[in-house]
């Protein structure tokens, strides 16, 4: 009788703990509560991310992000508008984040591990999002040590802007999160992989 190599076990291991029905609704449950919790983290994320571009570049929300979402009452402080400028522009990404990322928790033996594992999964996408959003900042530094306008005709950037290189880092900064939050959802598909893998003799 021939031994089953250890790879052909796990193998087996990953694609029974795709199709078993072990407690679905418990699961299913769970992956509910990460897709709210996930719309709320892109939200907050969003908050954060727009008070750390405030800081850089006041003009980005006084001369464009205000007028655009309707922010315009002055006993409101500037920084608090800034604040749901970015709850509003990130709140969705949640949705396809929670959706594609959720759904690999799947693969998890047991509903205690799959929370668990939707739990650090959403701090790797909060956490790598960021980090992509400040490389750009970065970038963007980089990228307008000499402005060329020729550059920047498909940018919308208002008239009177004081400090264009600033106002321009944001924007860079911005499209990085964006791309960052696409970019997330394999690194979540990669962690919960590895998640899988490191605990697949555990009980």
């Amino acid at each position: 009788m021939t031994k089953r190599s250890p790879q052909n076990a796990d193998f087996g291991r990953f694609f029974y703990s795709l199709v078993r029905p072990q407690n679905p609704m418990h699961k299913f449950l769970a992956f509910c509560i990460f897709l709210v919790l996930a719309v709320l983290a892109a939200g907050a994320f969003g908050a954060l991310h727009d008070q750390i571009s405030y800081s850089v570049s006041p003009e980005y929300f006084t001369r464009f992000k205000f007028f655009q979402f309707q922010l315009l009452d002055p006993a409101v402080p500037e920084r608090l508008r800034a604040a749901q400028v970015g709850f509003l522009a990130s709140w969705w990404m949640g949705i396809p984040l929670g959706l594609l990322s959720g759904v690999a928790a799947f693969i998890h033996r047991s509903p205690a591990k799959m929370q668990r594992a939707l739990a650090w999964s959403l701090l790797v996408i909060v956490g790598f999002t960021l980090a992509f959003a400040i490389a750009g900042l970065t970038y963007g530094f980089i990228q307008t040590e000499t402005i060329e306008p020729s550059r920047y005709t498909n940018w919308f950037i208002p008239s009177g802007v004081n400090d264009l290189r600033h106002f321009l880092c944001v924007g860079y900064m911005h499209n990085a999160a964006y791309l960052g939050g696409a970019l997330a959802i394999p690194i979540a598909w990669g962690f919960h992989l590895a998640f899988w893998y490191r605990n697949r003799h555990v009980a």
